[in-house]
């Protein structure tokens, strides 16, 4: 068998030494490759990664590491088409926004005074095109106030069955202080949608040093909490070869 592994987290650039990322380690993803190499069946594994992410220390895992969305985006499509995987794990934090532009208020008020702009649509069409300031080079820390222009990236996850129908797949949900119905019927919304096996439902609250509860959320709507990533990890990997063996 063969698997993918996504994990750790993407980082956007705002300039050539500045980005915007988040504090995803990889920990959890990297257990469950290793999980996944100490399967006897298992003949690799694609552990694509945000850089500076844990990483697996085994020889079955090819590691790959990437920095923001657009090269996660080539690099899962190029595995994927370039290789037969039976399972992914998409543990990976994957930024929902990427800057598009960066610029000064003054700049911003320029442009709107020069189009004329007049009401809250015009205004907001401007923003969305602006060019803003050249990112190619550090920004000058002299600069008082910054705008960040940020637009959505591209959902990772929904590639999965486009490109590969018939890899199983598991998904990650993260949300933060909810209550647990909507934590659940949210993983569930997103399994659905997604084409998922089952999909690792987190609260934020939940997670602190090796405390982590989760929840496996099924295609059923059944649910296993894990107390902690060990447990989540060898859960997974357990429930996902489970289904590839014909067990469930």
């Amino acid at each position: 068998m063969y698997f993918l592994v996504t994990a750790g987290g993407t980082s956007e650039p705002i300039d050539a030494v500045r980005s915007i990322t988040n504090s995803a380690t990889g920990r959890l993803g990297s257990l469950i490759a290793e999980r996944l190499a100490d399967l006897p069946d298992t003949e690799g594994v694609f552990y694509v990664c945000g850089k500076g992410a844990l990483c697996p220390a085994t020889v079955k895992v090819e590691i790959i590491p990437v920095t923001d969305t657009a090269e996660l985006e080539i690099v899962v499509k190029a595995v994927l088409l370039e290789n037969r995987i039976d399972g992914i794990i998409h543990s990976m934090a994957v930024s929902d926004y990427r800057v598009h532009a960066v610029t000064t208020p003054q700049l911003l008020a320029k442009d709107i005074f020069a189009l004329g702009a007049s009401n809250e649509a015009a205004i907001a069409r401007i923003i969305r095109e602006t060019a803003g300031v050249n990112r190619d080079i550090k920004l000058s820390s002299d600069e008082k106030n910054l705008v960040l222009v940020l637009e959505p990236t591209i959902k990772i996850i929904s590639l999965f069955h486009q490109l590969s129908p018939s890899t199983l797949v598991v998904g990650f949900k993260l949300l933060d202080k909810v209550p647990h119905d909507v934590l659940i019927d949210t993983a569930f919304s997103l399994l659905q949608k997604n084409h998922c096996e089952y999909v690792l439902a987190n609260d934020a609250q939940d997670i602190s040093g090796d405390k982590h509860i989760g929840y496996l959320v099924g295609k059923d709507k059944s649910v296993v909490r894990y107390e902690d990533k060990q447990s989540i990890a060898c859960g997974i990997v357990q429930h996902l070869t489970n289904v590839l063996k014909g067990i469930l």
